[in-house]
């Protein structure tokens, strides 16, 4: 079954970052953690991608990081992209897949977390009330 969630993957994961508009300092990260064998990601990826990802990637006020778990090839590409943001050892702690991350970008901690089995507006409003908080 093709999965689209893995699509989104793939195509976030080798995107320039000219694509795509610079996150401001102070923006939220975003931290999608999910793997092709997931079957919540498998179930959700697709509405996730198209009504909520999709545009959060275009504002400033988020830094999305898809968090391939698939596998040691995904983690590794994955894992550089943590990095750049200061969160190496994400993983180590975070490693839930169908879930979103919602990380402070000053300490690095995460503030709140969300399955993707939520409805779209309940992962906007979780969202938003953590950006919210910054």
């Amino acid at each position: 079954m093709y999965n689209l969630f893995l699509s989104l993957v793939l195509i976030l994961g080798g995107s320039s970052a000219a694509e795509f508009p610079t996150p401001s300092e102070k923006a939220l990260i975003l931290v999608v953690n999910t793997a092709d064998w997931c079957p919540v990601c498998q179930k959700n990826g697709e509405r996730v991608e198209k009504e909520l990802l999709s545009d959060l990637m275009e504002n400033q006020k988020y830094l999305v990081i898809v968090n391939d778990l698939s596998n040691d090839e995904s983690k590794a590409a994955s894992q550089k992209k943590l990095e750049a943001a200061g969160l190496a050892n994400f993983t180590a702690e975070n490693n839930g897949t169908g879930r979103i991350y919602m990380i402070n970008p000053e300490s690095k901690e995460v503030v709140d977390k969300v399955s993707v089995r939520k409805s779209t507006e309940k992962l906007l409003k979780k969202i938003e009330e953590a950006q919210a908080e910054m």
